[in-house]
């Protein structure tokens, strides 16, 4: 993400209120503009079509965030924004109905200023954002990643190459490919391929389902308490980064 460009936002929820709190609360950050606010339905699809937002904050209602998900018309194929479902309770239908529906973050509608705020940067910088109250959760359904063929965890990871495992655990990690190319001392384009071989070697679909047999498998812990990750890791990045490790997030960037 280019530290002087301006994040564009949607916001899509019927409660009048709900749309206003995040609007004012996302009004604070200088980084993020808040182009559009609407109801759920048709006139949204038009306006997303219209405004062409990176990033739109959706009530939990998977088949409209199924067509939010598609790439938006056809001047930039294949162009779609990422999307953060927001939802009052945390059940795990809404969780993994969301994540098939296309979506890349999931937040409560009782989350903090900073937590949504980090909630859209990391996921217009391509991550998927988990509120701290379901990572745990999805780890533990695991069963939303498909094994590849029926191989073990195991016999998958050992198909990578020791650069495209260290590659993996920086994703495990939340680390964006310009982190892990900045750690490896590789250039950002070797990252990016090294990312497309370990998909298609681990026939996943995407970063988060990496992430998740990384940890899955034990070739890196998941994610801990801030403190704890703090005095493993030493001191946090500043920044976006900073702030998403402050959430306790699973973060694992979901494109290339």
């Amino acid at each position: 993400m280019d530290d002087f460009s301006t994040l564009e936002v949607m916001l899509v929820d019927n409660e009048d209120l709900v749309r206003r709190g995040f609007r004012q609360a996302l009004g604070e950050a200088p980084d993020i503009t808040v182009v559009a606010d609407t109801r759920v339905g048709e006139e949204a699809l038009r306006m997303a079509e219209l405004r062409r937002p990176q990033v739109v904050l959706v009530d939990a209602e998977c088949e409209f965030i199924r067509k939010l998900a598609q790439p938006l018309g056809t001047a930039l194929p294949g162009v779609a924004p990422g999307i953060i479902v927001l939802t009052s309770n945390a059940l795990d239908s809404h969780l993994l109905g969301s994540l098939k529906a296309g979506a890349r973050g999931f937040l409560l509608k009782s989350a903090s200023q900073d937590e949504l705020i980090s909630a859209v940067r990391a996921v217009a910088d391509g991550a998927a954002f988990l509120c701290p109250t379901m990572t745990r959760r999805l780890i533990d359904r695991f069963e939303i990643l498909p094994p590849p063929h029926e191989r073990s965890h195991a016999v998958a990871l050992a198909s990578l190459s020791g650069r495209e495992t260290q590659v993996l655990c920086g994703i495990a990690m939340g680390r964006s490919n310009q982190e892990i190319a900045h750690e490896l001392h590789v250039t950002l384009a070797t990252v990016k391929s090294h990312v497309s071989r370990i998909l298609a070697k681990l026939e996943l679909p995407n970063r988060m389902h990496a992430a998740l047999m990384a940890q899955r498998s034990g070739l890196v812990h998941p994610p801990q308490p801030p403190r704890a990750i703090q005095a493993a890791a030493g001191p946090l990045p500043s920044g976006p980064s900073r702030a998403r490790g402050q959430a306790g997030l699973v973060n694992a960037r979901t494109t290339l």
